[in-house]
């Protein structure tokens, strides 16, 4: 299915991308065919404690990104209790290793693709970068197609499963729990695999890191200790945002993150000439910079994703990453 966006962005909702388990996987494609190519990737990975949630969640950003002259997917990713680590971290790649497949014929440049996530997205996206290529962790449906990035962008992510479940607190049925098989004496293996901060290598790629100093959901701390892993390997900047766990998708922080974020691509070579020039931002389209358009505002003939309310409070704000 293909519906028209604002400034002649395209987007076609659920490709196939990976079979798993009996269970077909889609993503949603967003192109612009009015800027050039070859385009640069960017795989946008939603939030939703590893456990809820469907692909839509970076909506805007991906109308945005598409009129800036990317072509971005949005993948859908199998969900705890029912499959645990590494479940997710596999599908994303998938969808990292079906852009380099298949992106070439959407005018794509299979050597410049970034991951960008938030919270539980946030980590997978900045583990699969860390964990390029690695057997245990690829999936099959793509052999000799790298699951590498060119670099990598974190808001509010989870990157220490152990620091999370220090507190005394940490509820038995806790979603990170759920992901993993259990508590950290039960998956000692899961919860190191699982953490971007013991997976840190020379290889890794440039990492954006972006936290709310309010965040009650996910610790600022944890980016600290994923900067400071990185710091001696690869170049990484690690910033704050003055608001709470869902800064990314509110009205009032979307702009400067946004900014920010391209700002980053560029200067680490991703988003290059042709992307930086481009136009047709959704604010140029007629969308305020106020509260942010859901997944299908903009989009002719279509409504609300699932039936969700995209400006609801389901925005990543509640007790759960």
């Amino acid at each position: 299915m293909t519906d028209p966006a604002p400034e002649s962005v395209t987007v076609q909702r659920d490709i196939p991308f990976h079979e798993a388990d009996g269970e077909t996987l889609t993503l949603d494609l967003y192109d612009s065919p009015a800027t050039g190519g070859p385009k640069p990737v960017a795989v946008l990975v939603r939030g939703g404690a590893f456990t809820f949630g469907d692909k839509g969640e970076f909506a805007r950003h991906a109308l945005d990104l598409a009129a800036e002259g990317f072509l971005v997917i949005e993948p859908q990713y199998r969900l705890a209790p029912e499959w645990t680590f590494p479940a997710a971290l596999v599908d994303v790649k998938a969808a990292i290793e079906w852009a380099r497949t298949e992106g070439e014929s959407y005018g794509a440049d299979t050597d410049r693709i970034v991951g960008v996530g938030h919270s539980a997205g946030a980590n997978l996206v900045v583990l699969a970068a860390l964990t390029a290529d690695e057997p245990g962790f690829e999936p099959e449906l793509y052999p000799g197609a790298s699951s590498s990035l060119s670099a990598a962008v974190g808001y509010a992510g989870v990157y220490d499963f152990h620091a999370i479940d220090t507190p005394t607190d940490v509820e038995a049925d806790a979603p990170h729990r759920a992901y993993l098989g259990g508590r950290p004496d039960d998956e000692p293996a899961a919860y190191e695999l699982a953490s971007p901060v013991a997976q840190v290598d020379t290889d890794a790629p440039p990492t954006l890191l972006l936290h709310g100093t309010e965040d009650s959901v996910v610790p600022p701390s944890q980016s600290e200790l994923l900067a400071d892993a990185l710091g001696p390997m690869t170049d990484v900047v690690h910033e704050t945002v003055p608001a709470d766990h869902g800064f990314p998708f509110h009205g009032a922080h979307y702009d400067d993150v946004y900014e920010r974020t391209v700002e980053f691509l560029r200067r680490v070579g991703i988003a290059g000439p042709d992307t930086a020039d481009a136009t047709g931002r959704t604010e140029d389209a007629g969308l305020p910079g106020g509260d942010p358009p859901g997944p299908a505002d903009g989009i002719d003939g279509s409504g609300p994703i699932d039936g969700r309310d995209p400006n609801g409070p389901d925005r990543r704000d509640g007790p759960e990453f």
